[in-house]
């Protein structure tokens, strides 16, 4: 399966989106904390943001429908 390459309107478009649609949020833990964090995401093959935005969601008692 080959992906064509993104156009420079495709990107352009995602941006606009992103600005109009999407936050982001952060929060700040001891360097220890964090580098801990990644290796449990990675352990459960998962990214940081994943396992983040499935708490938020699942404290909002949404679904990612992403």
């Amino acid at each position: 399966y080959r992906y064509m390459a993104t156009s420079e309107a495709q990107k352009k478009a995602a941006a606009e989106y992103h600005k109009k649609n999407i936050a982001s949020l952060a929060c700040r833990v001891k360097k220890e904390q964090a580098e801990k964090f990644k290796e449990y995401c990675d352990s459960i093959g998962k990214t940081s943001n994943a396992v983040l935005r499935e708490y938020v969601l699942n404290c909002i008692a949404e679904e990612d429908v992403e």
